[in-house]
């Protein structure tokens, strides 16, 4: 597989999930590598029935008990980000692909727009140092209107 898991304290790639797997006692099955091969190339936000839906169109069979579950391991392994736009309403991005940037979601019509996030750095060293507060992770979202909502547009903005 192409994805690479990160080292936490290098944050360089270390390990391939199908190693990682292997190591933690998890086997490497037909539906991981068809959810993580399809993981590869997504460059937007998904959920799992999005995921689900786009295996289906192309003719990959999948189950959603599968696709949930491999979510959350992949979750657990940090290959994959899991935020709540809404009420249990749930999407994930591969974090190999994030880079340093927050979220806007729409609370209209569910959008969500990445922006970029310059001062990550000082964030960690004032507000952690001043709070004596070790990071696991850092997610910052807006939640407000989108510019088509705001506008009173008649038609519902595309999910991501």
């Amino acid at each position: 597989m192409g994805i690479k898991i990160d080292n936490p304290v290098s944050g360089q790639p270390e390990h391939s999930l199908k190693d990682l797997l292997s190591a933690k006692g998890f086997r490497s099955t037909k539906g991981r590598k068809i959810i993580l091969k399809e993981l590869e190339t997504r460059r937007e936000h998904f959920n799992a029935e999005s995921l689900y839906d786009g295996l289906s169109r192309k003719k990959q069979r999948v189950s959603k008990p599968t696709i949930y579950r491999t979510l959350k391991l992949l979750e657990k392994f940090r290959v994959v980000e899991k935020f709540d736009i809404k009420k249990n309403f749930f999407y994930y991005e591969p974090v190999f692909q994030k880079g340093k940037h927050g979220h806007l979601i729409c609370e209209a019509c569910g959008k969500i727009i990445d922006f970029p996030i310059a001062d990550v750095d000082l964030i960690k060293s004032t507000v952690l140092k001043e709070s004596n507060f070790i990071q696991e992770t850092i997610s910052i979202r807006i939640f407000g209107l989108c510019e088509s909502c705001l506008k009173g547009k008649k038609t519902p903005c595309a999910k991501t």
